[in-house]
């Protein structure tokens, strides 16, 4: 979500996912986002004991979660379809932060069962309109016992009006990426079937905290956002 551009904020252009994130890649990490904001305080709290745990970031876009798990002694790998974000995220790599990420689809995951320990993903699956085949695979390449960090748009905020992903380009022209409404009961039904267990559910929301951070998100106070869900694997 960038901040508004009152010249252009009645012409955008509505642009595929894939072709959407390629294009903002270079400018995501310096675009201000109080979505991000929320959403990485509230996962972090659930991300416990991480040195040397096999970790699966799921459409790891440019890696902001791939560079802090590694940070922490983790063993990470990335997926991501788009490679314009995983060419961003490899600019993270170092010899004191080295992950390993890999352009693919998480409909089908190439890795063998019960290879992870963890798996993360951050506001993935808003993008996806049939979800339940990668919670599906993500039960199998999930250790038993394993953690999963789900986020996801919050469906009060895209049902609202806010369906789409906002950016602008280096020429100020405007973008929008649409995004897919997931209940908190489609959800629910998926875990179930797939045998992930819920543990927390959380749906953070912006306070002032945030607003001395994001001082443009005003308007946006006490509005849930975000949907963090907290679950492991049966």
């Amino acid at each position: 979500m960038d901040q508004p551009n009152t010249s252009s904020q009645e012409k955008y252009t509505t642009i595929d996912v894939l072709q959407g994130y390629d294009r903002w890649a270079s400018r995501y990490d310096t675009t201000p986002n109080p979505l991000i904001y929320l959403e990485q305080k509230t996962t972090r709290k659930y991300l416990r004991e991480i040195q040397g745990r096999q970790v699966l970031d799921i459409g790891c876009g440019t890696g902001r979660y791939c560079a802090w798990l590694a940070q922490q002694g983790a063993h990470v790998v990335g997926i991501d379809p788009s490679s314009n974000m995983l060419k961003e995220a490899r600019k993270k790599i170092t010899p004191e932060c080295e992950f390993e990420v890999v352009q693919g689809s998480a409909h089908a995951l190439k890795f063998p069962d019960n290879h992870f320990d963890l798996i993360i993903s951050a506001f993935t699956m808003g993008h996806i309109e049939d979800i339940e085949p990668i919670f599906t695979e993500a039960s199998r390449v999930l250790t038993p016992g394993g953690q999963m960090i789900i986020s996801d748009f919050h469906p009060y905020w895209v049902v609202s009006g806010h369906n789409y992903s906002e950016f602008f380009d280096e020429s100020g022209r405007q973008y929008r990426i649409p995004i897919v409404p997931h209940l908190i009961e489609e959800y629910w039904r998926i875990f179930k079937k797939v045998n992930l267990s819920l543990c927390d559910l959380d749906e953070p929301h912006i306070g002032e905290k945030v607003l001395e951070k994001i001082p443009f998100a005003k308007h946006l106070k006490a509005i849930p956002m975000v949907l963090v869900f907290n679950l492991y694997n049966r």
